[in-house]
């Protein structure tokens, strides 16, 4: 895993248990999981990552998923989240804003703090 698709949300539940990588389209006017709303953070992020910023090494999926159980584990991955799809797409904004140190430091964005709220 490399450091520059590392983005530790706070308030994760990060601990042993494998994540859901949720699928990252889900409907905005739907109620979505946290699980959904994590993998479509790291969708993003490690994209940027990979894309834009030249880390290589691994794919988007291999990214995704060895990110996931820093923002979800278990069945907390499927409870309804009780942040809004806004707020999932201020955060991706924010990720895509930042410069590639950011990324690369593990630099959370504060459009990123506290997203996804767990129940």
């Amino acid at each position: 895993m490399c450091a520059a698709c590392t983005l530790t949300l706070p308030g994760s539940d990060a601990g042993a248990g494998a994540g859901d990588d949720g699928g990252a389209d889900a409907d905005a006017t739907m109620p979505q999981t946290v699980g959904d709303q994590c993998s479509t953070i790291f969708a993003e992020l490690c994209s940027q990552a990979i894309n834009r910023c030249g880390e290589a090494g691994f794919s988007l999926d291999q990214c995704i998923n060895a990110n996931m159980p820093t923002c979800c584990t278990g069945s907390v991955c499927s409870e309804t989240s009780k942040s809004s799809a806004d707020d999932v797409t201020a955060c991706t904004q924010a990720i895509d804003a930042e410069d590639c140190n950011a990324l690369a430091t593990n630099t959370t964005p504060s459009a990123c703090q506290g997203v996804p709220q767990k129940p």
